[in-house]
């Protein structure tokens, strides 16, 4: 598509293929920080878990500020380029240095040096992959507008983070043991991977193109009273904050079994680290035979209906997963398979409902805000990914873990609760807010004609709740806005 195409258009072949390009190369490094990272640090780096943990933490804390900020400033920004590209653009080289430089912690620090490299080198990291990613999720919100054509667009995207999720599960282990050491192996990955990440950013920086876009609005308001401002407009949508809430729990419970399925395979299924390529590979392709599946069943389901049976298939998978025990391979296999099924419904339906909520939230302020949209999508993502992370490394300091040797019942029990009853619960806890979330296909539609027509839409019919009446102008000195009813 070039610039100026109009967004309602159907998307041509090669700008769907470029856009899921972007997806490999960042998916790959949040794969392979998802299922290496703490175990890297802790078996490889020799870091103590809480260390680790707690450096990581950091740059979280970093995170409350920056992606709503960074969302806001892409919004806001003016370039020849266009508002969200631009980014990816300048973005692509410093975000390849920043990911190799995490998988290089020097030898023999002391735990307080550990800290502070962890601590600095992540944050840099995750600052840079905020600047790169978020824009580039934004970029697919203003591509199209067409509720099924969204969907169609995540299907690319999805493939593609399918196919960079498995080179950063599944091969990064095998370039590990192929190197004379695990340190050096770590290293060696960690740049190739970076360098094909920077490589795939700057693909989309080269093969999509922006529609023309109105020009940023607030030029005049100070910064800090934009921000508050943009930020209660998009706290006020209350079919975004349902969906952000349930993905933030699946999120959470995804987490949780991707940082703990490696101490699961080696320690409670007694398998060697040569088993978790294997194991992922079963897992990933399992989702990757699913995405086709899940495409026809959103076509003709509700998008929420879908991403519930989802959810509930991977839950059923999960708990069955977690009382799994050693010498038991092929139950282990059909039980991955059932969670790869399940899984196939996150890795398109969330993101193809974030663009119709944006479409609500235009038409309750009366301006399209999808950077500070997806800079809170992503806050709430990445705290779910943190508050993973820490939650498995206190549970292993808690139960006694100790690297490299046979682990004891405690530390064996922590793990498989963390691999399987813990997040099935995250995933069913989803599911009553995705119950609630109101935003149909026709609902979508009547959006539509409000935003072309500057007009609240219809109240969604069946649900008992007021909304406000029909041909209410947005532009209207009263300045009220539409609400959904919870």
């Amino acid at each position: 598509m070039m610039r100026g195409a109009p967004a309602t258009a159907r998307l041509a072949l090669g700008t769907k293929l470029g856009y899921a390009t972007g997806n490999v190369g960042l998916q790959m490094l949040v794969a392979a920080m998802n299922f290496l990272l703490m175990i890297f640090y802790t078996d490889v780096a020799l870091v103590p878990p809480a260390i680790a943990g707690a450096a990581l933490l950091v740059g979280k804390v970093w995170d409350t500020v920056n992606d709503p900020l960074f969302g806001w400033m892409t919004d806001r920004t003016r370039s020849r380029h266009g508002r969200h590209r631009v980014y990816l653009i300048y973005g692509a080289l410093p975000l390849a240095v920043a990911a190799a430089a995490v998988w290089m912690v020097p030898p023999g620090l002391s735990p307080i040096a550990a800290f502070f490299w962890i601590a600095i080198s992540y944050t840099v990291f995750d600052t840079l992959m905020t600047l790169v990613q978020l824009p580039y999720q934004a970029l697919a919100a203003n591509l199209t507008r067409d509720y099924d054509e969204r969907t169609s667009l995540t299907a690319y995207a999805s493939l593609g983070a399918l196919l960079g999720f498995f080179a950063g599960s599944v091969l990064m282990p095998v370039l590990v043991r192929a190197a004379p050491d695990a340190r050096t192996g770590y290293a060696l990955a960690g740049a190739c991977f970076g360098l094909a990440a920077g490589l795939a950013v700057a693909v989309v920086a080269w093969r999509v193109r922006e529609p023309a876009s109105a020009p940023p609005p607030d030029a005049t308001r100070p910064t800090w009273e934009a921000v508050r401002a943009t930020l209660r407009a998009a706290l006020r949508n209350r079919p975004f904050l349902a969906l952000v809430a349930a993905v933030g729990l699946v999120r959470l419970g995804l987490t949780l079994v991707q940082a703990a399925l490696a101490y699961f395979v080696v320690y409670q299924l007694q398998g060697d680290k040569g088993d978790l390529p294997r194991m992922m590979a079963v897992l990933l392709g399992v989702v990757g035979l699913s995405l086709y599946f899940w495409k026809r069943v959103v076509d003709r389901w509700e998008k929420n209906r879908a991403y519930i049976l989802g959810l509930l298939l991977c839950s059923a998978g999960l708990v069955a997963l977690g009382t799994m025990g050693p010498g038991q391979p092929g139950w282990v296999t059909a039980i991955l398979a059932l969670v790869g099924i399940g899984m196939g419904a996150h890795w398109i339906v969330p993101f193809a409902m974030v663009p119709d909520t944006i479409d609500h939230g235009h038409l309750q302020a009366g301006e399209r805000q999808t950077g500070m949209y997806y800079g809170l999508y992503g806050l709430v993502d990445k705290l779910a990914r943190t508050l993973g992370t820490v939650l498995l490394a206190a549970t292993l300091d808690l139960t006694g873990y100790v690297p490299n040797v046979a682990q004891s019942a405690a530390a064996l029990q922590g793990i498989a609760w963390m691999t399987g009853i813990v997040p099935a619960l995250c995933l069913a806890l989803a599911v009553p807010l995705l119950l609630a979330y109101p935003i149909t296909r026709a609902r979508h539609a009547a959006i539509r004609r409000g935003v072309d027509a500057g007009t609240t839409p219809p109240p969604a019919s069946g649900n008992g709740s007021t909304a406000p009446g029909r041909g209410e102008g947005l532009a209207q000195a009263s300045g009220r806005a539409s609400r959904f009813p919870a």
